[in-house]
């Protein structure tokens, strides 16, 4: 299976609890970085550890992580250094302190497991979706450019997160009617599948939940991203809408969301077999004075969850992240 996250992640041990790491442009929301992609760095140096310095251990699969982001990353190298915190039979503690040029931007506390190893009971539960989901998509349909009765596709190009030019996203037909959830579908261009580090990207990949909450019309609302969808499947059925954004029209943005805390439950480890496509449910409880949160529940084709995901976020003024030159050109971020 192609990886591609996984050669521009780049990782390298340095020695026994230091780990570097670089970055891709793909990844870029101007000049930060997207926190799922930095997640995704973390993810890759705990599982390293966990497989190689502390291989003695058994326990070679990340079970939690819980990122605290203290300033933005920037297209630039990362410097990742561990402290072994516990060190026990059934799962490890670890301390992980990203830096960039020498400043820290993030830390992060992962523990281990062996999901091959049963050490307690398994029971089954029903919990549904509520709302209820449409019905899954036909997949093979969808990737022969097919119309599915209750998904359209859309993929992304433009200068904001250039890699998701390399995903496709599947909507339902109705849109988002729901205040508070969003669900979706994604894949990646073949031969791209989901591994670990994909999943922790994936956390951070989702419309966003304050400008559809508040219908903003810019370039993340879910609401606006449908009608666009909507539009071009019913010109050409099947074929996927191609959306576009740039860093002009972000600096119009009124609001802009920043992660404080992220934290990532895995369920189980991904099969060996190349697993292709995700269901994504968003969840917003609540946005009240720019405070938010967000759930994501990221499941496997047969809906069964792979990852939990929840975020703590700011939702704050853009112009404190946008300024203009006197051209009108978005500079900052």
């Amino acid at each position: 299976m192609s990886n591609v996250l996984n050669d521009q992640i780049g990782l390298r041990q340095q020695d026994s609890h230091t780990y570097t790491a670089g970055y891709d442009a793909e990844w870029s929301m101007g000049p930060m970085l997207l926190g799922g992609c930095v997640a995704a760095i973390v993810y890759s140096a705990a599982q390293a550890h966990f497989t190689t310095t502390l291989a003695c251990q058994k326990q070679p699969d990340v079970l939690t992580l819980h990122l605290v982001f203290f300033r933005p990353c920037t297209p630039s190298p990362s410097t990742i250094k561990i402290t072994d915190l516990k060190l026990g039979k059934t799962s490890c503690f670890i301390q992980l302190d990203l830096s960039q040029n020498g400043e820290p931007r993030c830390t992060a506390l992962a523990t281990s497991t062996d999901f091959t190893l049963p050490f307690g009971p398994t029971a089954k539960t029903n919990v549904p979706f509520l709302p209820e989901l449409r019905p899954s998509p036909d997949l093979k349909k969808v990737e022969a450019y097919e119309p599915d009765e209750n998904w359209i596709p859309s993929k992304t190009v433009g200068e904001l997160l250039p890699f998701l030019k390399r995903m496709t996203f599947l909507y339902p037909v109705d849109g988002q009617p729901t205040a508070g959830i969003i669900d979706y579908w994604c894949v990646f261009d073949r031969p791209e599948g989901f591994g670990g580090a994909h999943l922790a990207m994936l956390s951070d990949v989702a419309p966003s939940a304050s400008d559809t909450l508040l219908r903003t019309e810019g370039i993340f609302d879910a609401h606006k991203i449908y009608r666009i969808k909507k539009e071009v499947a019913e010109k050409t059925p099947g074929k996927p809408a191609i959306l576009s954004n740039s860093l002009k029209e972000a600096a119009k943005a009124r609001i802009w969301n920043t992660t404080l805390t992220m934290d990532l439950q895995f369920k189980r480890r991904l099969p060996e077999k190349e697993m292709r496509w995700t269901f994504t449910r968003v969840k917003t409880s609540m946005l009240d004075g720019g405070r938010m949160d967000l759930d994501l529940t990221i499941c496997d084709e047969d809906l069964v969850p792979i990852c939990l995901a929840r975020q703590v976020m700011l939702v704050i003024d853009a112009r404190r992240r946008f300024k203009e030159d006197d051209k009108g050109e978005a500079s900052k971020l």
